[in-house]
C-alpha cells in the first residue's frame, strides 16, 4: 500500500468519473499540482515571511507531484522541499532563472532518472535549438516518469511554461499557438498509449487558441469559449474557467477575513479575455494554471477533483513577501492494478473515428468506425450509438478479433451535428463503453475526425 507523506486518499466508495464510467474497487489516489512560485531562488530566506508562507503553501497543498515553474535552481527547491521527503528533477546545467522542475513526495519514485535526478537533454520534449522561438530561453517541456514501488501504474508528469503575453497578445499568441501544435504531435508519436499529465502556467486560459489546439488535437482549432470535452485532451480546468475561477492576480485583498480563504472568482475574467482576444489589452486576474490529461484518461480522474489552491496563506503579504503571484491548481486520479493501464484492453472496443459532415448532402451517409482491440469476436446486437441529445442509432453485426466496423447511418435517427457533438458507445447492458467529442472546426466537408489512443 502506498502513503501519501501524510495523508493518502484510498477511495471505498463508487467513483463517478468522466463520461460516467465508475469505479467500485478501493484505489489509491495521487494529488498532482501545478504551481508558478513566482522567481523562486535562494534569496527567498531574505524576503520576509515569504519562504515561511510558501512551505505552509506545500504543506496545505499535501500534493504527491507537483510541477514547478520560475524557479532558479536546485538549492532554492531544497529549501521548500527538503530531500528527505521529495525528489526533486530540474535541469542542474541551466543557468536560466525560470527553469522548470518536478517534485515528487516519496515514497513515489522517479523511473530512469540517477545522478542526484538531474534533468538531462532526454527528459525535455524539444531539446535543441529547432524550436527555439517556441520555447525561448529553454522554456521547454520537462517530463518525468512516476511510479510507485511495487505497484504497476506508471505515468508521466510534463510540466509546461509557455511564452508569457508581455508584449502583448498580438505577437505572443502565435508562439503559444505553435508550442501546442508541437506538443499535439508528440503526444500523439510519442505517447499515444501512455498515462499523461500535462500541466503548467500556459499563459492563456482554457478558451484561448493554444489550449483549443491541445483539446481538440486540432491545428486549426479556433479561439473562443466552448466547454467540449477533448476530444484530444480533457482541460480539467475548464469548467473553473465557466465558473469564474482564477489562478492568477490575486492579492491579500482577496482574502475573505471570515472563512479565511481567497476569492478566487472574478465573474468577468472569462469575458474580458475572450473580448480582448486580437488585442493588448491587458485581461486582468485570469486562469493561466491548467492541467490536461488525454481523453482516454478521462477514468482516471476523480471527478471534482480540479481546484485552485483558496487558503489565505496564498496571498498573505504583499508583493516580496507572499508565496506567489500566482496560486496553484490541482487535481487527483485513481490509480490501481484493477484497470489495465493500456487504454486499448481497459476499453476492448472502441469509436476510433466518426464523419459528421460528409461531402454533399449529409443525410443517411454520416458513418462511424468501431473497433475490437479484444481477442475475440463482440457481437453488437443490442449496442447502439447515442449522442449529446440522447437521440440513438441501434448497431448489430460484429466485429472480429482485431477487427474494424464501418457503419454509415442510413435511417438518420442521430444525426451527427456539424457544430460538435459528442457519440457514446452503449453495449446491450446499457453500459457506456466509450465516449468521444469533437467540435465544429473539426466538421469540416468531407473529414474523418479519427481519434488518437486507439
Amino acid at each position: 500500500m502506498v502513503t501519501r507523506g501524510r495523508v493518502f486518499h484510498v477511495l471505498l466508495v463508487v467513483l463517478a468519473v468522466v463520461f460516467g464510467s465508475a469505479r467500485t474497487q478501493g484505489q489509491e489516489t495521487v494529488r498532482v499540482a501545478s504551481y508558478n512560485i513566482k522567481f523562486l531562488s535562494t534569496a527567498v530566506q531574505s524576503e520576509g515571511n515569504r519562504l515561511q508562507n510558501l512551505r505552509q503553501v506545500i504543506e496545505l497543498l499535501d500534493a504527491d507531484v507537483i510541477g514547478l515553474q520560475e524557479i532558479a535552481d536546485r538549492a532554492a527547491l531544497n529549501l521548500v522541499f527538503p530531500p528527505a521527503d521529495w525528489s526533486v528533477v530540474i535541469d542542474d546545467d541551466s543557468t536560466d532563472v525560470q527553469d522548470v522542475a518536478i517534485v515528487v513526495r516519496k515514497p513515489l519514485t522517479v523511473i530512469g532518472l540517477s545522478n542526484g535526478l538531474d534533468a538531462d537533454d532526454e527528459n525535455f520534449l524539444f531539446s535543441g535549438s529547432a524550436h527555439e522561438s517556441f520555447f525561448p530561453n529553454r522554456r521547454d517541456l520537462l517530463f518525468v516518469e512516476i511510479g510507485a514501488p511495487g505497484e504497476s501504474w506508471p505515468f508521466f508528469v510534463m510540466v509546461n511554461h509557455a511564452k508569457s503575453r508581455l508584449g502583448g497578445r498580438t505577437v505572443t499568441d502565435s508562439r503559444r499557438e505553435s508550442a501546442s501544435k508541437a506538443i499535439v504531435n508528440v503526444l500523439k508519436q510519442d505517447f499515444d498509449d501512455k498515462h499523461v499529465i500535462l500541466l503548467g502556467d500556459f499563459n492563456d486560459n482554457p478558451d484561448d487558441r493554444s489550449l483549443n489546439i491541445l483539446e481538440t488535437g486540432d491545428p486549426n482549432a479556433l479561439g473562443g469559449p466552448e466547454e467540449i470535452p477533448g476530444p484530444f485532451m480533457l482541460n480539467l480546468m475548464e469548467a473553473l474557467c465557466a465558473q469564474g475561477h482564477v489562478s492568477h492576480g490575486r492579492t491579500s485583498s482577496d482574502i475573505d477575513p471570515v472563512t479565511g480563504r481567497i476569492n478566487t472568482i472574478d465573474s468577468q475574467s472569462r469575458d474580458r479575455n475572450n473580448d480582448a482576444r486580437g488585442t493588448n489589452d491587458n485581461t486582468g486576474d485570469i486562469l493561466f494554471d491548467q492541467i490536461l490529461i488525454p481523453a482516454w484518461m478521462g477514468s482516471r480522474y476523480v471527478q471534482g477533483s480540479a481546484h485552485v489552491f483558496d487558503l489565505a496563506i496564498a496571498m498573505q503579504g504583499n508583493n516580496t513577501t507572499r508565496a506567489s503571484d500566482h496560486l496553484p491548481v490541482y487535481a487527483e486520479f485513481a490509480f490501481g492494478d484493477d484497470t489495465p493501464s493500456d487504454p486499448v484492453t481497459a476499453t476492448g472496443v472502441r469509436l476510433v473515428s466518426l464523419l459528421p459532415n460528409p461531402a454533399g448532402d449529409d443525410k443517411g451517409r454520416e458513418s462511424v468506425a468501431i473497433r475490437n482491440f479484444t481477442a475475440a469476436a463482440v457481437s453488437l446486437s443490442g449496442w447502439k450509438l447515442k449522442d449529446a441529445a440522447g437521440n440513438t442509432f441501434a448497431l448489430a453485426g460484429s466485429i472480429p478479433a482485431g477487427g474494424t466496423l464501418s457503419i454509415v447511418m442510413t435511417n438518420n435517427s442521430m444525426p451527427l451535428n456539424n457544430n460538435g457533438d459528442t457519440v457514446t458507445l452503449v453495449d446491450d447492458s446499457g453500459a457506456e463503453r466509450h465516449s468521444v467529442s469533437y467540435v465544429g472546426s473539426q466538421a469540416t466537408s468531407g473529414n474523418v475526425v479519427e481519434f488518437p489512443g486507439t
